[in-house]
């Protein structure tokens, strides 16, 4: 594990985020795909790449997407282990390529099913995962249940899935946790401004982080003063985003996350109301 102490004041890295559409229950073509966009990434210099969500099944565990898709047919057909042999590969490739892969698929753990992300180091090893905590009404996967910060070489990542991005409380509590960039993998199909430009300079600003923002039409990097640095936007061409990542001063260097009084925020933390409640 890399110590908070043993990441540099200042570090820069190069994110290649695929903002491609995989194709739907192909996980064998979709993980083919992506051998050869990481293989451009590495030799683009890229430190990080960073897949959509449920890249690796093509996000079937959305009947609003997927018309018919069951949990059964979820855990049967669509699901991996995180030592399956997919993820095996994955890790094995960053490995080869000596760099980081954050990667989305549909995870069987158990009898449970979570719209996971693997992160694996340099040397292929898993990093560890985080499991998107609000699915949405409808949608086949459980809830994760932590919001995790990780010690990377390149330095403290957080990462939120899609929805996760819009309570803000998610945010910045990552940022509370130590992260000094956020990882956003996404499979919206809406393609507001709003909802993902807007609503993620707006999470770096009001946290003094970073943001990487990744879906399969729209990628983007956001500075911890909330402006975009870099971004790809198009719905009808898969390619690599390359952007560039700097952690400086300026992380959590914000008066609204800095000046805080908690003692006014335990509602917070109150159960949710009744649907019947009014209030």
């Amino acid at each position: 594990m890399v110590t908070a102490a043993a990441i540099p004041a200042k570090t820069e890295f190069t994110v290649a985020a695929l903002k491609v559409m995989p194709a739907a229950g192909d996980a064998s073509a979709n993980l083919a795909r992506f051998e050869l966009f990481a293989r451009q990434a590495a030799d683009g210099g890229a430190h990080l790449i960073v897949t959509p969500e449920c890249y690796l099944d093509g996000y079937m565990g959305s009947p609003k997407f997927r018309p018919g898709m069951t949990r059964a047919k979820m855990l049967q057909s669509h699901s991996e282990l995180i030592d399956g042999p997919a993820l095996r590969q994955v890790g094995a490739l960053a490995r080869e390529l000596k760099l980081h892969i954050l990667f989305g698929f549909s995870e069987r753990r158990g009898d449970g099913l979570f719209n996971t992300m693997a992160l694996f180091r340099p040397d292929g090893a898993l990093a560890g995962r985080y499991s998107k905590s609000h699915p949405l009404p409808g949608e086949l996967y459980d809830a994760g249940g932590e919001l995790p910060v990780f010690d990377t070489a390149l330095g403290r990542m957080g990462v939120l899935i899609c929805f996760d991005r819009q309570p803000p409380e998610n945010a910045r509590i990552l940022a509370l946790k130590g992260a000094q960039f956020i990882v956003v993998p996404a499979f919206g199909k809406v393609r507001e401004p709003m909802d993902e430009d807007v609503m993620m300079q707006s999470r770096a600003h009001e946290n003094g982080v970073c943001v990487i923002y990744n879906s399969q039409h729209n990628a983007f990097v956001v500075g911890p003063d909330g402006v975009i640095t870099d971004q790809a936007r198009s719905d009808h061409r898969d390619m690599l985003m390359f952007g560039r990542v700097v952690l400086d001063e300026r992380i959590h260097d914000r008066g609204s996350y800095r000046v805080r009084h908690p003692e006014l925020y335990q509602t917070l933390t109150a159960p949710k109301p009744a649907k019947d409640n009014p209030r």
